[in-house]
Order: C-alpha cells, then structure tokens, then sequence
C-alpha cells in the first residue's frame, strides 16, 4: 500500500503538445514516501447505513472535514468509503484545447458542481533548494512552460518533467475553481476543486497567486473585470520592480524565476 512504485498512465495528447511523463500520483526527489505508524492514522467515526448513501464517510465525516482522506484497512466503511478521492483518482472529466494566447488549456469535459473534486496537480515532489536551482536551469535552457508550484513551505511541486493534466490549467483573476491541500496516507497533496457550478466546454481555470522574483514579467490575458494585468502585480517584489514590458509576442509562458503559491 505505502511503496515506492510510481503509477505512470498513457495519454493522447493533442498535436504540438510539448511531451512529458504522465503520472497519476506524486514522485518524490531524492526521499521515499512516508510510512504511516499506526498510531498517526486519523480514523473517523462514520458507519456505513445502506439507508443513508451519506453516511458512509460523506460531508459530515470528521476526516473529510479536516481535509484528511480515510485510510484503506482502517476506516469502518470499508469499500463504501467515499473518503478516498485522491487515491482512487475520481478526476472529473477534462480535455485540453488550444486557447488564444495562452498556450494550452483545460476545458470541462462534463457539468461540474460547485465543490466537486475535478483533479490533482501531480509532479514532482522536490525540496525549496532543489526548486530554485531547477528554476535557474530552466531559465538558462530558455524553457518557458514550466510547471513548479508550492505544496508547503519546505516543498514544491514540479511538474515540468513528470506531471498530469492539471499543469494545463491556466491562471485567471477570477477564476472557476481553487486549489485546497489534503493530507492522504500522511503527505499532503494538493487538488483542484470547482469553486463554482462549471458547465461542460467552459474552461477552468485557477488563481495562481504568482509571486515574482524578478526576471521575465508574464503578462496575464484572462481578460477578467478584475485582471491586474501582469502576473504577481500585487505581490512586493513586483510592485518594488520598475519593469519594461518588451516583449514582441505581447505573452511570456513561463513561469521562470517565480514560483507559484497555491492557498
């Protein structure tokens, strides 16, 4: 249940998407996944009432209100557990396109509710160190789609090399969905929720909470009432920054000396 095998999966991707390695859970750089004690696993008190669909670990299970998914082996409703959503991969249905002027994208493949678990942004799981050297590295081989976001103040997630669809998903001011962090099997994870009803064919979208650190300044197109105009404009060391925008494509796609911070 708790070893090191990763899980890779075979997607088509459209034409002229940039390839990279699929993975349906997150890989760990240079450390093994955690081992849970048993002592550490959170159980919750839900029982399974065939009744009563909801009870068997549903919105009032403590763990799921904790944001902590139910452990396989120890929770009372066994296989009915609807708990385990990380695990079992339940992504809503998604498809990518070609936006304009934003690269590619994600769009909804079906009607999504309001606080429905759609995916979660996989990659690898690397140390603060190690993102800050990778971002360097990226820069200086001109690679400007570049996936690294933030899961807590140790880790980052990057999902440039290895990753899922989620790392299509593009930045909008006002966006339809929001990223919340769970803790699975005692490491935290990070999943991509619908924040509001999302029709099929509507793309989703994210704030990505851009902090910059100099370098390029990405120019936001989301076209929001609300857009700032530039990626991380309201962070300090953007607003600190007397930035020149020119840049003839009027876009950069990179997420290069910045990385992004999810809430």
């Amino acid at each position: 249940m708790y070893n090191d095998v990763y899980e890779t999966s075979t997607v088509r991707l459209p034409e002229g998407v940039a390839s990279f390695i699929h993975i349906t859970r997150n890989e760990f750089f240079r450390r093994k996944r955690k081992k849970l004690k048993e002592d550490d696993i959170a159980i919750c008190e839900c029982k399974y009432d065939a009744s009563d669909p909801e009870s068997a670990c549903g919105e009032r299970c403590l763990n799921s209100l904790t944001n902590i998914e139910c452990t396989p082996g120890y929770c009372k409703c066994g296989e009915t557990c609807r708990n385990q959503i990380f695990q079992k991969c339940e992504y809503a249905k998604t498809k990518l396109f070609r936006t304009e002027g934003c690269g590619w994208g994600l769009l909804a493949g079906e009607n999504i509710k309001a606080g429905q678990f759609i995916i979660e942004y996989c990659g690898e799981v690397i140390l603060s160190e190690e993102a800050k050297k990778r971002s360097h590295i990226y820069e200086a081989h001109d690679l400007k789609d570049t996936y690294i976001i933030s899961l807590n103040s140790n880790y980052f997630i990057d999902a440039t090399r290895k990753g899922n669809l989620a790392r299509f998903i593009n930045h909008s001011c006002r966006p339809n969905c929001e990223t919340r962090k769970w803790t699975v099997l005692g490491e935290s994870r990070v999943g991509i929720f619908a924040e509001q009803d999302i029709s099929v064919g509507m793309e989703l979208t994210i704030n990505y909470y851009f902090e910059w650190y100099g370098g390029a300044t990405v120019r936001c197109l989301c076209g929001a009432a609300n857009c700032s105009k530039f990626l991380g404009a309201k962070s300090k060391g953007f607003q600190e920054y007397n930035h020149v925008w020119n840049d003839a494509n009027g876009r950069y796609n990179a997420c290069i000396k910045a990385l992004i911070h999810f809430q």
